[in-house]
């Protein structure tokens, strides 16, 4: 569990940038790139584990084992902070960034551009739907349903994840 604290405050920080991804592009990487880091953030605990606490030696099944569970204890810390984000802070303000980046959408002319064919625009027509019913579905989504969505995405990438890493890091 102290492992998983460790996740679950860089969870967390990685989280603060999720807001902030909807109205800066740089912000939206430095999210996308904590992101993509948490395999070898994983990696690097599990092996430690291995090395400090195995003495050098781990089997397969118990490195998934710790690999899962400190990302899930970490995710459930990260439920927390999200929760206290959607309820208290928030205020819809994640749902008007939507809605302001579908307004933009929806004011591109494609027929304008070079190259649009009656295929590109169906496409597009229909990412804008999809879109739409995205955020239909957030607005009735409260801030529980939210938490608890990701907190059920987090626990799901941890098992995914988990195998790879496991597979790699036994000795």
């Amino acid at each position: 569990m102290n492992f998983g604290a460790v996740v679950g405050l860089y969870y967390i920080g990685k989280f603060c940038f999720f807001p902030l991804s909807l109205h800066s592009t740089m912000a939206a990487l430095l999210f996308l790139g904590l992101t993509l880091m948490v395999p070898f953030f994983i990696y690097r605990l599990v092996r430690r584990y291995r090395d400090i606490c195995c003495d050098g030696k781990i089997d397969f099944s118990r490195a998934f084992t710790f690999s899962m569970l400190t990302m899930a204890f970490g995710s459930l810390l990260a439920a927390a902070a999200h929760y206290v984000y959607f309820a208290f802070i928030d205020g819809g303000a994640m749902i008007g960034a939507l809605q302001e980046n579908l307004a933009q959408l929806q004011g591109v002319d494609l027929s304008a551009l070079e190259g649009a064919n009656a295929d590109t625009i169906a496409q597009f027509n229909q990412y804008i739907e999809v879109v739409q019913q995205t955020i239909g579905q957030l607005q009735a989504m409260s801030p529980i349903d939210i938490t608890m969505g990701m907190l059920s995405n987090n626990v799901s990438w941890s098992v995914i994840l988990s195998l790879p890493i496991a597979l790699i890091i036994k000795k």
